[in-house]
């Protein structure tokens, strides 16, 4: 993989949900940038073991530590697996049921809320302690936090919330040089998408929409958070980007 930026030779950063999907994606792409690298997993073992190989064939030192974001201490001790030192974070976990929101039982909502949200906020605590000199954070949103998506149950409400805290976190941060941002990505055919029950349906229309005409890639998400984290993004913060294909200008 090779990319014109950013140069992250002996920053470290810390990706939660780096080992699948968006986030293994996005765990690459800092590997080739020269991070070094602590991801973040729930329970597949096995795939936190690939991905972190692929990641060290890339030259990169990488760490993969299992915390269940639901817990508060959980998330912390994922940031405090990278020392004394954090330059760069990214929330790449989330989840939740497909659903209809009426449907969404109340342990469901609570559970959603609180790794799509709220784990943000206490990585970006842990994290910001630990950047003296300024940093990066960056959050993975969906277009499902501005707008109605089918059967999206808590996750597009969830994803809301997780834009506000990005904007708070932006200004009270932005005096000690940490910018956060987050990254609101399109339709994407990861295998959690796929297992959304109008997968097809979503997909043909995404495609339609799209001046492009094309779905997303991983590879396309983890290059508009690469450009977040790169000097070219200096002056932006509090912003939310939205890496669609345009498939969202028109409809």
């Amino acid at each position: 993989m090779t990319t014109p930026f950013p140069d992250l030779r002996g920053r470290v950063a810390v990706v939660s949900g780096g080992t699948r999907g968006l986030g293994r994606a996005i765990s690459l792409a800092l590997a080739a940038s020269g991070a070094r690298l602590v991801l973040g997993y729930r329970t597949d073992a096995a795939a936190a073991e690939e991905a972190a190989r692929a990641c060290q064939d890339l030259g990169a030192e990488v760490r993969t530590v299992a915390a269940n974001l639901v817990h508060p201490e959980e998330a912390r001790g994922l940031v405090a697996a990278a020392g004394d030192r954090v330059d760069v974070l990214v929330h790449s976990a989330a989840l939740g049921s497909f659903k209809p929101l009426l449907d969404v039982k109340p342990a469901q909502w609570d559970l959603t809320l609180a790794v799509n949200a709220r784990a943000f906020l206490l990585l970006a605590r842990e994290a910001s302690e630990r950047m003296p000199d300024g940093g990066r954070l960056v959050a993975l949103s969906s277009l499902g936090g501005s707008r109605f998506i089918p059967e999206y149950g808590a996750i597009g409400p969830s994803k809301a919330a997780l834009e506000a805290v990005v904007r708070t976190l932006a200004v009270e941060l932005g005096p000690r040089g940490i910018l956060v941002n987050a990254v609101s990505a399109g339709l994407v055919p990861t295998a959690s998408v796929k297992l959304h029950p109008r997968y097809e349906e979503l997909a043909a229309h995404a495609r339609a929409a799209s001046p492009l005409g094309r779905l997303g890639t991983p590879e396309d998400v983890a290059s508009a958070v690469l450009l977040l984290l790169s000097p070219l993004a200096g002056w932006i913060t509090g912003q939310t980007l939205v890496v669609d294909g345009g498939a969202s200008l028109a409809t």
